[in-house]
């Protein structure tokens, strides 16, 4: 499994971040996610970066950061 990206649904939220990073060390902390949610704020770009920390939260039965994206910026991937 992978996860998909849409930087083009993404709003800019960062509930992802918070998601993985509590999953990863149990605390809300963006520093400590495996995924990234930058903004461009000359043009408004949203970009989405998932490094290779991600465990794809393998004790869940959902990555938490699609768990939690209510946008739809996140799915699964085969």
């Amino acid at each position: 499994m992978s996860i998909l990206t849409d930087a083009e649904v993404c709003v800019g939220c960062r509930i992802c971040e918070l998601a993985c990073s509590f999953h990863h060390n149990g605390v809300f902390s963006p520093d400590a996610s495996s995924i990234k949610v930058s903004r461009d704020n000359q043009n408004g770009e949203i970009g989405l970066s998932i490094d290779s920390t991600c465990d794809l939260c393998v004790e869940e039965s959902v990555p938490q950061c699609i768990k939690y994206c209510v946008y739809g910026a996140l799915k699964e991937g085969r």
